[in-house]
């Protein structure tokens, strides 16, 4: 019980350990089980909005810059398709946060979107 709790305020980390030696202890505990996996997509996840959110704040800091070199252009094109890939390879669940997956999808398409605005493609 206390892995869902965790699970549900967002801390998937702290849900996975605490799902995983309650499955230990009892491998036919179905919500220990269930809590684990989904702790671990969910945490999928939410290392793709945070580096989402990483990539899109060093971008910034390239915009700002005055003089923008190749090197930047080039730079942003490979964390942009990195960012656009990863997305593409998480795991989906029903079980997810709605929030969650809300969040991951509106950064793939700001992503997406800056992809095909600064390289036309």
């Amino acid at each position: 019980m206390e892995a869902k709790y965790f699970f549900e305020i967002g801390n998937y980390t702290k849900a996975y350990k605490l799902a995983g030696e309650a499955y230990t202890l009892n491998p036919y505990n179905r919500m220990a089980f269930t809590i684990k996996i989904q702790s671990k997509i969910a945490s999928q996840w939410q290392h793709f909005i945070n580096d989402a959110n990483d990539f899109f704040n060093k971008t910034e800091q390239i915009a700002n810059k005055n003089d923008i070199t190749k090197k930047d252009k080039l730079r942003i094109k490979i964390m942009l398709e990195i960012l656009l890939g990863e997305y593409k390879t998480l795991t989906p669940s029903i079980l997810l946060p709605k929030d969650l997956k809300e969040k991951a999808k509106e950064k793939y398409i700001k992503a997406k979107k800056l992809y095909e605005k600064l390289f036309n493609k």
